[in-house]
């Protein structure tokens, strides 16, 4: 579905020195430097996959996307998407793929209601029109957009330009989605809405996802497959569990006690936090359930559970810490 081979991107960026002299040097002679956004990149999709693919701020996450998408050029290595080379931009295959960038997730005019900007698709994209009418109330219906879908696009909240946005990207049925951090700042129920629709879409048409974001919610809810880019590299590829597994060998265990009782030194070394009558334990992971059974057994327990660390604690570990 997606291979990608030894991709890399390189920018030319213009340089000068601060002040006047810099200013009116650079009319002379303009130095540039090359800034190198990816680095060797090589991964593999398969048709149905949903895959997480995240890091820091200029890691090279969004570049990557508009490669595969076909904005951009790549300087180095080769794509192939659904058999085509993207940076080629043939009318088919950009009728098989979706970019839907959280940032500006619609590109109708402000004054278009969100039904025009649908009609609008169904003739860009040349759809037929009974097809059309079909396949609209299905995902009308899934994004839950039908209350506002005739008002003007500009009076919509983030939220609801997001949900259009997707419906908009979607009339047509792609095969392969690029979603560029699609809950950015929304609010948490616009995030769970947001997150369900692509679950489900993915579920019923069996598409393609690769997704960004900053969220880690966005990753662990709906991505088995994570791959994780820093600097342009790409640091780790597969599945969420073994990532954790590898960089938080560890577990968490929360309770409290009936009456307050001394732990022996041996269990109070991994106490990592007192508060509220709560005990937070951190205990690694072949030890989770003799700690617990020896919780239970010898101490009166009114509640406990045992907890994942944070994922992104995870995600901050991987840049210092190598990954096999």
């Amino acid at each position: 579905m997606l291979q990608v081979r030894n991709l890399g991107k390189t920018y030319e960026v213009p340089v000068r020195e601060s002040g006047l002299k810099g200013a009116l040097s650079s009319f002379i002679k303009r130095e540039k430097k090359e800034v190198c956004a990816v680095t060797d990149l090589s991964f593999e999709i398969r048709k149905g996959e949903m895959v997480g693919f995240i890091g820091s701020n200029g890691a090279g996450k969004s570049t990557t996307l508009k490669m595969l998408s076909g904005i951009l050029h790549p300087s180095s290595g080769d794509v192939t998407v659904l058999g085509f080379k993207p940076h080629q931009r043939h009318h088919d295959y950009l009728k098989k793929i979706a970019l839907i960038r959280g940032s500006k997730p619609l590109f109708a005019p402000a004054d278009l209601t969100a039904l025009d900007a649908l009609h609008m698709q169904r003739i860009i994209y040349d759809i037929d029109y009974r097809e059309f009418t079909g396949d609209l109330h299905k995902i009308v219906d899934w994004l839950q957009i039908e209350p506002y879908y005739k008002k003007p696009l500009r009076t919509l909240s983030l939220g609801e330009r997001m949900r259009c946005g997707l419906a908009c990207s979607l009339v047509y049925n792609p095969e392969v989605l690029f979603l560029d951090e699609p809950t950015i700042g929304l609010d948490s129920n616009a995030q769970q809405r947001i997150r369900q629709f692509l679950k489900e879409y993915n579920q019923e048409t069996n598409a393609t996802i690769l997704l960004t974001s900053h969220y880690m919610e966005d990753v662990t809810q709906l991505c088995n497959r994570v791959m994780v880019i820093d600097k342009g590299r790409l640091l780790f590829d597969g599945g969420i569990d073994h990532l954790v597994e590898r960089l938080t060998p560890y577990k968490f265990i929360v309770f409290s006690l009936k009456q307050s009782s001394v732990l022996p030194p041996d269990l109070s070394q991994m106490i990592v936090e007192r508060k509220n009558g709560k005990y937070t334990m951190r205990v690694s992971n072949h030890h989770v359930p003799s700690v617990t059974a020896r919780l239970l057994t010898d101490y009166s327990i009114l509640d406990l559970t045992v907890e994942h660390p944070p994922f992104d604690n995870t995600i901050q570990q991987l840049y210092t810490t190598e990954v096999v």
